[in-house]
C-alpha cells in the first residue's frame, strides 16, 4: 500500500456553482492576513492575501432528503465560512458587517481535505443590502 498517498490526489471545488447556489452575497465577519505559499527555495507558490469568515445569506442549492429518516437536512443559511482572497493587501476596506461578493474564482488553489473547503479567489467587491 502507497504510504502518505493524500499527496496525489485532489478533489476538485466546484466555486462557481457555490457562488450561484449562495447568490454571491454573503456578510463579512472578520478577517485575518494570508501570508501565501513561498516554496524552499523562495519561489512564490501563491501570493499573500486576505482570509475572511463569510456568513451565508441565502441557499437556493437543491433540498436533500436524509435517507434515514426522511427528514429535509437544514440548508447553509447564516452558517459560515473561510475564503481567502489572493493579492488582496492586509489589512482591507472591509470590514465586519459589510456584504460582499467574490469573483474570479482560483480553481486551482482550492481544494476539498478533510471535510473543509478551501477556496481562494482573486476577487472581493462590495455587495448591495
Amino acid at each position: 500500500m502507497i504510504k502518505n498517498n493524500y499527496r496525489y490526489t485532489k478533489t476538485v471545488v466546484l466555486g462557481e456553482q457555490f457562488l450561484k447556489d449562495t447568490g454571491n452575497k454573503y456578510r463579512v465577519v472578520s478577517k485575518k492576513k494570508y501570508k501565501g505559499k513561498i516554496a524552499n527555495d523562495g519561489k512564490v507558490i501563491l501570493e499573500a492575501g486576505v482570509t475572511f469568515t463569510l456568513q451565508i445569506l441565502e441557499d437556493n442549492s437543491e433540498i436533500i432528503v436524509d435517507r434515514e429518516t426522511g427528514e429535509i437536512k437544514e440548508d447553509n443559511v447564516f452558517e459560515t465560512f473561510e475564503v481567502t482572497v489572493i493579492g488582496l493587501e492586509y489589512p482591507s476596506n472591509f470590514k465586519k458587517g459589510d456584504y460582499v461578493s467574490l469573483g474570479a474564482f482560483l480553481s486551482d488553489a482550492s481544494y476539498f481535505v478533510n471535510y473543509t473547503l478551501i477556496m481562494r479567489f482573486a476577487d472581493i467587491t462590495y455587495a448591495n443590502k
